[in-house]
């Protein structure tokens, strides 16, 4: 189960990935530039190794929590999705501001990143953000797989457990 949970988190700390480096590069051809990252820029500036490491640390952990909290597995799909899009849409901006302000400008003087398309919070945040947050959503139906589908309920189906039961005792 461990290795389900770091490989969920693997795939989505690469979801962030696609999303901010296509989303990036998709606004900067078009001549706008949206954010700026200040601590190891990569990508024209627009994404951050440093964000790399804090989705692998944050995205399905915080995601698993809501989901438990909320019972989201017993919840139809449309509802658990939008669910999770609210979870994304608020508390993807919140965290940002928080470890932009609090974390990065505190402790290491100088901010993860700059928002310089309608900034908010001093440009630790957005009014975009949840959009850019909502983008995210694309890393569930992934994590989910890795987390809940199980190998183990295949070889434990009725057909595959009578199967093995009449070929043991035909071997016999």
């Amino acid at each position: 189960m461990k290795a389900r949970f770091l490989l969920a988190c693997a795939v989505g700390s690469l979801a962030w990935i696609v999303c901010e480096v296509a989303g990036g590069l998709l606004f900067l051809a078009a001549g706008l530039r949206l954010w700026r990252y200040e601590i190891a820029p990569v990508f024209q500036g627009i994404t951050s190794p440093v964000v790399w490491l804090l989705a692998l640390l944050l995205i399905v952990p915080v995601s698993t929590a809501y989901d438990r909290a909320l019972n989201l597995r017993a919840r139809s799909p449309r509802s658990r999705t939008a669910l999770r899009l609210l979870l994304l849409v608020t508390f993807g901006p919140v965290i940002e501001v928080l470890l932009n302000e609090w974390v990065f400008r505190t402790f290491f003087g100088a901010p993860l990143y700059v928002y310089t398309f309608l900034p908010t919070f001093g440009g630790s945040g957005s009014l975009l953000s949840p959009l850019y947050y909502a983008t995210l959503l694309v890393h569930v139906p992934i994590t989910d797989r890795v987390l809940y589908s199980s190998g183990a309920s295949r070889s434990s189906s009725p057909e595959t457990t009578s199967e093995r039961a009449a070929s043991m005792s035909g071997a016999a």
